[in-house]
């Protein structure tokens, strides 16, 4: 009896998994006092090494590396949940197949939209309010005839203007699907009539949790006089389609598969080869470059991550496109 007791101590001690630490790809990622991943961390460091080794095996041609979105779990930063989909989206209300206006007859080999600068959501799986308020931002800048971004000499990206600046956070507390910081779709139909549209951030500030519904006391409303999926939620549209879309409304709103590798790159063209058969992250797509034959893609992890907020991903890779989606205003 007593060698069953001790066993059991022994076993349980083994299973405990201490509060200072996130175990990731079986090992213990120590976090600080904050409650995040320890960005110093030699456990992190050896992840890196490892992603590193796997780029170099398959030649891929992007570079990984310890960013600030690495200090959340990548679990939390992908809010994208198919299984939350209101009626709407089944129903086709919104979703008009193939609504992308006149397509340019040659479209440019590589073309920037509008689009405001990247934003941070945080420790909060709101992509897809990011999502949705960066497409609304741009349907703004589109009505406007705001002055396109552009890729600089560099390889840095400047973005349309800061202005309009509307609220995730509205978005994220007061949107009637019930979507949360645990995950959520695009919300455009949100923000169109008989809705009241999108507030500014200034009237409601984001602070990465799902607060009380609750802004300041003379909003002024940003509505959207339309949007529509290019083919549907869950479906990627062909490369054309979603050039003519991005040219003709600035950008569009879509979503992909982010993995570790996703989450740890810095830099190059993410040409990711793995077959993923869902997404689980909203992002927006605002450009394309054919000679790298990819996507420039604008996050939500800040601009610490990527090139300045953004990633150059190929056309093909980790579903990105799915559910491509316009605003106009």
């Amino acid at each position: 009896m007593r060698r069953v007791a001790i066993l059991a101590v022994v076993l349980a001690a083994l299973c405990f998994v201490p509060a200072s630490a996130q175990v990731r790809n079986g090992q213990l990622r120590p976090i600080d006092e904050n409650g995040l991943v320890d960005l110093s961390s030699p456990v992190l460091a050896h992840e890196i090494e490892a992603m590193q080794t796997e780029i170099r095996a398959n030649r891929w041609t992007f570079e990984v590396g310890v960013n600030p979105a690495m200090q959340y779990d990548l679990a939390t930063l992908c809010g994208r949940r198919e299984e939350l989909l209101p009626p709407d989206a089944y129903e086709n209300e919104y979703a008009v197949e193939g609504l992308v206006a006149t397509a340019q007859a040659t479209l440019p080999a590589s073309y920037v939209g509008r689009f405001t600068p990247p934003k941070d959501q945080g420790n909060c799986g709101s992509c897809w309010a990011f999502g949705t308020i960066d497409e609304a931002e741009t349907a703004v800048l589109t009505h406007n005839n705001t002055a396109l971004g552009k890729v600089n000499s560099n390889g840095s990206i400047t973005a349309s203007g800061s202005d309009p600046d509307l609220s995730e956070q509205y978005v994220l507390s007061c949107n009637k699907y019930g979507y949360s910081c645990n995950g959520g779709n695009c919300a455009l139909g949100f923000l169109v009539a008989p809705n009241k549209g999108a507030l500014n951030n200034s009237c409601f500030q984001y602070v990465a949790s799902k607060v009380a519904c609750s802004y300041c006391k003379s909003p002024a409303w940003t509505l959207l006089t339309g949007w529509g999926y290019l083919t549907s939620d869950t479906t990627i549209p062909t490369v054309t389609a979603i050039k003519q879309a991005i040219y003709t409304y600035g950008g569009v709103t879509a979503y992909v598969y982010a993995d570790n590798l996703f989450q740890a790159y810095t830099g190059g063209v993410y040409n990711n080869a793995k077959k993923y058969r869902s997404t689980n992250h909203e992002i927006q797509l605002v450009g394309w470059d054919d000679a790298k034959g990819a996507w420039l893609l604008k996050n939500s992890w800040g601009t610490g991550w990527g090139i300045g907020g953004y990633m150059w991903i190929t056309y093909s890779s980790c579903r990105v496109g799915a559910g491509a989606a316009w605003a106009t205003y």
